[in-house]
Parts: C-alpha cells; structure tokens; sequence
C-alpha cells in the first residue's frame, strides 16, 4: 500500500479535493516544500488559479478551499504530505481509480467505469494519430485520456456537462502532457462550444461518446444551434438521440463515431423514434453491439455501442449487429463484468469483416431495422433460457412451421392509463393490473382496485367480457388469463395488460388462449422483448407474433384433450391437498394436539 492507498482513511470526500489541489499546483510548476500552514496552501492554489489561462479553475479552487478549511489541521497535513510525495500523473491516476463515473450528484456515465469497453470503442474507430477527436459529453477521464496517454500530441476537443468535471478534465490532460487538448464546459444540448474565428463549427475525424443516462432538460433550453439536429426536434426525455444528433452534427464528411446508449434509445416511441428513424434512412449507423448487464458500475442495466460512420462504404443500406453475450468473450469482476482479449479482437475482427454468424451476428439492410434496433431481434440463438429450463432449438423445424401474425386473427385493445387520483375503493367498476393474476391464471377479484366514474362510457372499451384472453405487456411479460364466464363485477384492464379478441370464427378463444401458453409465444417473448429495467412488449412486436395455422377441428381436439387432463390434475392437486392435510393431522395426534385443539363441528359452529 503506497501512501495515496493510505488517505482513504481520513475519507474520499476529504483527500479527493485536497489531492486535486496539490496536482494543480505541481502541473503550474509551483514549489510545495514551504507550505507549513493551511492558509500558505490556500494562498498558493489562489496564485496558481490567478495566473492560469483556463477560466473554469476557480471552481476547483473553490472545492479544494471548502474542503481544506474544513479540517483538522492534522488531517488536511496528513493528506497533503501523502499526496506531496508523488507527481501530478501519480495523485491522478489515483483519483480516476477510485472515483466512478457519478460524482457530485449527477448521473455522469464514463466509459472509465469499463476499460474494456473503452478499448473496444478505441480499435472500432481505429484513430490516425493525425485526426481530431471530440468527446462532446466528457467526464473526468474515459476513452478520451487513454487516448491521451497513447499519443500525447493527439488534437482533442472535450466538452463536459459541469465546470468541475471539466477542471478535473483539464488536470488528467496536464498531467499526461496534452498539448492539443481544448475543454469546454456546457451541456451540448444547449451548444456546442467548439467554435472556429469565424463563429462556425468545428468538424471532426471521431468520436467516442458515453451520453447521461435517462437525463431530463426543459425543451426550451435545447437549442437547436449549428444545425445540430437536423434528423428531428429534440424532446425533453428524448435526449439520447439529441447526444447522436450532435456527435454526428460535428462529425466531418469522413467521421466515424461509436456512442454507448442503453436499451429503450433502440426502440423507444415518440421523438426518439421518429429521430432514429432519420438516422437509420441517412444510412449512418454501421454496427450496433450488445452487453450484459453491470458493465457499468454506476449503470447496471444493459449497454449498447452503436457505431456510427459518414462514409460508409462496404456496408452501404446495412447494419451489423452483434451480441457481445458469449462464452470466452466476457469475465465477471468484483462489481461489474468486461470483455476479455478475445471478446475484443473478435468484436473488432467482426465490424471489419461483416458477416453472418450463427448466434453472434447477423447482417441486416436498413429497411428490415424500422421497428426496432434491439440486437436480440436480429442475431437468432439456437438456445435458449426459458422458465429456467435452457432449450436447444431446432431452426430449421422453427423456421418450417406454418404460422401468420396474430393482427390477422385477432384484435388488440389496449389497456387504460389509471392514475392514482382516479382510485376509488369505494367504486363498482374495477381495475385489473398484473399484480391481480394468481399462480393459477385467474383473476384475484377481491384484490381489484376500484376506478371513478363508474358511469363514464368511454371506458368500456377497456371491459373485459367472456372469451377475452388478458395479456401482460410490462414487468412479467406474456402472463396470460382466459375469462371462460362473463365476470360479476365490471372491470377494465390497466395499462401494463391488454385484451386479445378473435376476430372471425377460424378461431377458437381458448385454443388461443393455449397457444399464447405455448413455448412458441414464451421464445417469442424472450426475442421480442426491450426494456431497461422493466421488461416491455411493444404492441406492434405483439401484432406480429406468430401463431400456428391449424383448423377449426385440431384447435377443438386440442382443448378438448387440455380441459380433461386438466380435470385430472385438478382431482390430483385436491387429492394431494388431502394427503397433506391427514399427514398434519396424524402428526397432531401422536404430538397430542388432538387432546388440547378439539376441533368444533358445523353444528357447534351455528349454536355459538
């Protein structure tokens, strides 16, 4: 344990701002030795911020002041010493050790938090040493400084979200001797900073971009400036795609970009929908990469690179897309998981050789992607994990079957947005939700939570009535109920479930309703569905799943066959429960509860 490993014991949130303040001091070339009184300190990190040409440094100054005057004159000393004896580069790579992608209550997702993924993004755009780089949504460290410490005269364009995010920036590019490296501080959603003489933008050769996760701005403040969002307006909670449209915005005519985005960027409706869109018909998205979950430490969902390029020219009209999940590619670490050496070099090896792989990687054309980006839709396993049972599949039977969309049969009723305010105990209508579904694929009625105006009209569109099948499209997807009887109390269905109807005769309700029970929906689902947290059904993705063709006569043979074998594990399940209970209470009687616990008859039950 060297002695930076030692400050931690007087706490991070003490010793990080002291340590930044004394390599500040060292990159200025100012002497430390003299430096007996906390005040001296002060003063000198005062001079140094004065005399320096980077103007976000009084916000540094700042934090390492307020830190400083905090302390125990034998604490602050202990610190400083510790940090005295080693060099800027030292105190910084210490910092970036310890210090993740979230700081100062923000949500800053750096490609720091995964190195391996940081390497990837490096060899993906394959940087000429002579070509300009932009990170327009920096973080303290990342991809941008690895390529820093490879060629320290690499001409670098960073542009943070906070002013210290940018000071502590500005400390990683010093100490590792940067001498072309621009840092600006504004949320590039409000402009970009990087500006030529004449007040146009700057254009460059790549980038490598990790945007904030599920960052919120009023729409008024984005601005569309330089034309940054050409492929559509940017809403409020659509601004991943507003990060792609002004990475690709300040790319030159040859510029290659990779941005890592999660999940709901590749399938989310709305203005991110129509954004990607555009995007995907410019024919600017080159390789779209899949990972696990926890590749991010300060992100545990599943990450995504897309690879994006302005001059494709092999892959013109086509995507690749990749599913970086397998065996040898990925190790699991104490908090998170990255790629291995391999897992590299064949991703690298794949997006520049496109190519089709059987359960890694698939070639698709733009007009086949219009629904979806999800990878998982595209690259086809021949196993898969379902219900805990792991399946190998035959896909050459699958692909065989004879099968049609569902739209074709039935019809899809969507299911009511119930807001809190809209709850009433005390109502006759009710709400099914899927917390309302039993283990045994009923309806828990006595649970339903009631729903005001009762009388409104407009609602029973959302009614559930005999032979409707409920279906789960959020959380637990494809939980599935068949309401045989019209129920006794009226009740809607909410907007996580929705009602599927057979539309003509070809059909039978509860056929289908053991269809949508089948592996084949279940597979179906596990292909189908996106999400980050909350696993999600899109109804156009439900439209299309497809359903066997079979006649009217196998669909009756078939429920005929289920309601018998049915009745018999019904008598089983009773009988078992029989069994159960006299075991109980045999082992009652040779305890002697029968003597102290006598049981009371119907008859005594009615006198009392």
């Amino acid at each position: 344990m060297n002695s930076l490993d030692i400050v931690g014991q007087y706490g991070l949130s003490n010793a990080l701002p002291i340590l930044c303040g004394v390599a500040l001091i060292k990159i200025e070339k100012q002497e430390t030795n003299d430096i007996n009184r906390k005040q001296d300190f002060i003063a000198l990190l005062d001079e140094v911020v004065e005399k320096s040409k980077f103007k976000l440094l009084p916000e540094l100054k700042n934090w390492v002041t307020l830190t400083s005057s905090s302390l125990d004159d034998n604490v602050f000393f202990a610190i400083y010493n510790a940090a005295n004896r080693h060099s800027a580069l030292d105190i910084m790579d210490y910092f970036n050790k310890v210090v993740n992608g979230r700081m100062f209550g923000s949500r800053l997702h750096s490609v720091k938090n995964n190195e391996s993924l940081s390497k990837l993004a490096i060899s993906i755009i394959n940087l000429n040493k002579d070509e300009t780089f932009l990170d327009p949504v920096a973080t303290k460290d990342g991809a941008w400084l690895k390529i820093l410490k490879k060629n320290s005269n690499q001409k670098i364009t960073l542009q943070t979200l906070q002013p210290l995010e940018a000071c502590l920036a500005y400390l990683n590019a010093k100490a590792n001797h940067g001498k072309n490296v621009k840092i600006y501080n504004q949320n590039i959603l409000i402009g970009p900073k990087y500006i030529d003489e004449n007040k146009e933008l700057i254009h460059f050769d790549s980038s490598i971009a990790a945007p904030p996760l599920n960052l919120r701005m009023p729409s008024n403040l984005i601005n569309n400036s330089y034309n940054l969002f050409k492929y559509g307006e940017i809403g409020s909670t659509s601004t991943d795609w507003g990060f792609v449209s002004s990475i690709l915005g300040s790319l030159n005519k040859n510029g290659r970009a990779a941005v890592f985005l999660a999940n709901g960027s590749l399938f989310g409706a709305g203005n991110r929908k129509r954004v990607r869109n555009n995007v995907l018909r410019d024919d600017k998205i080159e390789a779209i990469i899949s990972f696990p979950e926890r590749f991010f430490v300060d992100a545990l969902i599943p990450i995504n690179l897309m690879v994006f390029n302005n001059h494709k020219t092999d892959m013109k009209n086509k995507i690749l897309f990749i599913d970086a999940n397998q065996s040898g590619w990925i190790q699991k670490n104490k908090v998170n998981k990255s790629l291995t050496s391999k897992g590299i070099e064949k991703i690298v090896d794949l997006t520049r050789k496109p190519r089709d792989i059987p359960n890694i990687s698939k070639v698709k054309s733009i007009d086949e992607c219009q629904d979806t980006l999800m990878v998982n839709k595209y690259v086809t396993k021949d196993h898969i994990k379902i219900d805990g049972q792991v399946y190998d599949l035959n896909l050459d039977a699958l692909n065989q079957r004879e099968t049609v969309p569902i739209k074709e049969k039935v019809n899809i009723q969507r299911g009511y947005n119930m807001m809190r305010n809209k709850e009433d105990p005390n109502s006759d209508l009710k709400v099914l939700k899927i917390s309302d579904f039993t283990e045994d694929e009923s309806i828990n009625y006595a649970a339903l939570t009631g729903v005001k105006d009762s009388g409104n009209k407009a609602l029973d569109e959302y009614r559930i009535h005999k032979n409707d099948i409920i279906f789960s499209v959020r959380g637990s997807l494809g939980k599935v109920v068949f309401i045989e009887n019209e129920p006794t109390i009226p009740t809607i269905i909410s907007s996580n479930v929705v009602i599927i109807r057979a539309k003509d005769k070809t059909i039978e309700p509860k056929w289908l309703y053991l269809y949508l029970n089948s592996l084949f929906t279940k597979y179906f689902l596990r292909k189908t569905e996106s999400g980050t947290t909350v696993s999600i059904l899109t109804i156009r993705d439900l439209e299309n799943l497809p359903i066997a063709v079979c006649s009217k006569e196998k669909q009756e043979e078939m429920i005929d066959f289920y309601d018998k074998k049915n009745e018999q594990v019904v008598a089983l399940q009773s009988k078992l429960q029989e069994e159960k209970n006299e075991l109980k209470s045999q082992l009652g009687e040779m305890l002697g509860s029968d003597k102290v616990f006598l049981k009371k008859t119907l008859s005594d039950k009615k006198k009392s």
